[in-house]
């Protein structure tokens, strides 16, 4: 089959082709010495066949502007995008009153028909869990606002000096590698007590003399109890004045791990694995009721991340 395109077909239609050349370089921004990379881009996507180029293009319509509307058609089917479709897309992270928004700034249809794209970002996907996507989102300091926490005479409220004092305090025990600590050994850290002794504005007045150290006190105390809930930090034992932290609790893994691999040979728990809260109600058997679920949690992730345990289904894991 023969195939041709829409071409200005004389001498006095080239002074408006140029014309209009100019304007698409101004339009779409491109360069002057890229119009034959033009000219060839519309001869590759406009072509139409002879048989039916006289059927549905008049005469009057054979030159650029004709070029041009085919032009938006097809860019108008590679816009559409419907359900289903696999679309990348490219974008940054806005932070609006303590909350994340992405903004997406560039998107477009993936077209994969033998699915190589998919495949490989199946293959980043365990990597970019394990080191971005599980990991606890902190809002940069550059992208905080300087009087945030702060009241009208510039002093921080005691909610937010207990969180700065929780963060300083996780990143101290990451950072030393403790594995178990008192509250007294805390208050004894210089560029602790530094935080927990900066003046509160919704704090009461005391009589000097016991204001201070009480006010230190309490702040690491409640600090404590955010790690707590959230799981860094944990008490086994009789003796609750020590902390141990999570991370660095050994027996605590070994035993978590201990019990997956001897359960998931029972027969009960051949085909999907144990559950999450019958883990959890084993390993508080051997450390104590205040093993908290985020404890645990935390736990179960480093062992999935070291591939000593598989999810098999929602809350449900394997060891082989």
């Amino acid at each position: 089959m023969e195939w041709t395109t829409v071409l200005e077909s004389s001498a006095a239609h080239a002074g408006r082709a140029r014309h209009r050349q100019k304007s698409l370089i101004k339009h779409f921004g491109w360069e002057e010495n890229n119009v034959a990379t033009i000219s060839n881009w519309l001869f590759a996507h406009l072509y139409v066949s002879s048989e039916t180029a006289a059927r549905h293009i008049p005469s009057s319509s054979k030159d650029l502007d004709a070029m041009m509307k085919e032009l938006y058609k097809e860019e108008n089917k590679k816009a559409k995008m419907d359900i289903g479709d696999i679309i990348r897309v490219r974008g940054s992270i806005k932070v609006f009153r303590e909350q994340r928004e992405i903004v997406a700034s560039v998107f477009y249809k993936v077209e994969d028909p033998t699915l190589d794209i998919q495949m490989a970002r199946m293959l980043d996907l365990p990597y970019m869990y394990r080191n971005v996507y599980d990991e606890p989102f902190a809002i940069p300091d550059s992208f905080k606002n300087a009087s945030e926490g702060k009241n009208d005479h510039g002093m921080v409220t005691q909610a937010h000096l207990i969180t700065q004092l929780s963060e300083k305090v996780k990143v101290f025990l990451m950072e030393n590698k403790i594995h178990n600590f008192y509250q007294r050994e805390l208050e004894s850290v210089d560029s602790l007590i530094a935080i927990a002794s900066s003046p509160v504005s919704d704090c009461k007045a005391e009589p000097k003399d016991s204001s201070s150290s009480k006010q230190i006190h309490n702040i690491f105390k409640e600090a404590i109890k955010v790690l707590l809930e959230g799981g860094y930090i944990f008490q086994k034992g009789p003796n609750q004045e020590v902390y141990q932290v999570t991370d660095q609790d050994k027996d605590l893994h070994k035993r978590t791990l201990s019990i997956i691999q001897e359960d998931c040979k029972r027969q009960k728990h051949a085909e999907k694995g144990c559950h999450f809260l019958y883990i959890l109600t084993c390993v508080r058997q051997s450390f104590g009721s205040s093993v908290r679920e985020t404890v645990l949690r935390r736990v179960i992730d480093t062992l999935e991340g070291n591939s000593d345990i598989v999810s098999t289904m929602e809350k449900y894991y394997t060891a082989f």
